[in-house]
């Protein structure tokens, strides 16, 4: 509780006034001091103040520290805080407990089950190769011989529709790579034929399959193979891929044409995959 006083605006120092301590019946006592406020004004404080014995174990040091002789304002006071002098305010006490223990013990519980409940992604798996991109990607899905218009199964004439071990029991393809005689049925890359197929270098690497058919090569009639080479672990294109055109005059103009032009940036180099045999 306090009270603007405007009549000791003569006052000096503040506390040249000293302390009232009234005894209360109850034990306690009423203190009442004067200070200076923030605008300048002498205001009166009243505070009841319960004492209360409290005996505690210190250290040595700091119990010799409490004896030492007062100086200054607080040099002929009692022992303890003076009121003059001292504002008393609110104790608090630190508690440091151990239940940080059991919050970290419960988050690692939580992630342990999230782990257990999360449910596994499959890998993404090629049906002709096996290999681990989409099968519409898959370099080896015309030279393996492997239709995936209809989900796996072989298309009616094609080159794995007559075989009796390409459909299993439960009506699954068996990719020719998979088969017992897989030996003997898979294509070498020098029976291969890539006389009419290009090497597209120095692509950027955001270009892919879609941009070759559509805008580099549209001009050139159909495809017959368009191959961006990527990197297996992130997928990202690695600056090159493989186009293979209906005739070997077609390949060799679209080499004419597009070699060291540009696009996208930067410029392209295009050469023969497979080393012409000189005439």
């Amino acid at each position: 509780m306090s009270s603007a006083i405007e009549s000791w605006a003569d006052a000096g120092d503040e506390f040249s006034v000293p302390a009232d301590i009234i005894q209360n019946p109850d034990g306690t006592k009423t203190v009442i001091t004067f200070r200076t406020n923030q605008d300048g004004k002498k205001v009166k404080i009243t505070q009841k103040i319960k004492e209360v014995i409290v005996r505690e174990k210190v250290h040595p040091l700091i119990a010799q520290r409490k004896n030492w002789a007062k100086y200054g304002k607080e040099k002929h006071s009692s022992p303890g805080p003076d009121t003059s002098t001292t504002q008393l305010g609110e104790k608090v006490d630190l508690k440091l407990g151990l239940s940080w223990k059991q919050v970290e013990k419960k988050e690692e519980e939580d992630k342990a089950q999230e782990r257990a409940s999360r449910v596994v992604v499959q890998t993404i798996k090629c049906r002709v190769c096996g290999g681990d991109h989409y099968t519409a990607k898959c370099p080896f899905k015309d030279t393996l011989g492997a239709s995936t218009s209809n989900g796996g199964t072989p298309e009616p004439g094609s080159e794995g529709a007559g075989d009796a071990d390409a459909v299993t029991s439960t009506g699954r393809y068996i990719p020719r790579h998979l088969r017992p005689d897989a030996n003997g049925n898979i294509p070498t890359r020098e029976a291969r034929d890539d006389s009419t197929t290009l090497k597209v270098s120095q692509l950027n690497t955001f270009v892919d399959e879609d941009m070759l058919r559509n805008e580099l090569f549209a001009r050139f009639g159909p495809l017959q193979r368009v191959t961006v080479v990527r990197d297996r672990e992130t997928g990202e294109s690695r600056g090159f891929a493989y186009v293979s055109f209906a005739t070997e005059e077609i390949a060799q103009k679209a080499l004419d044409l597009l070699n060291g032009k540009g696009y996208h940036s930067l410029i392209l180099h295009l050469e023969w995959s497979k080393k012409k045999k000189p005439l």
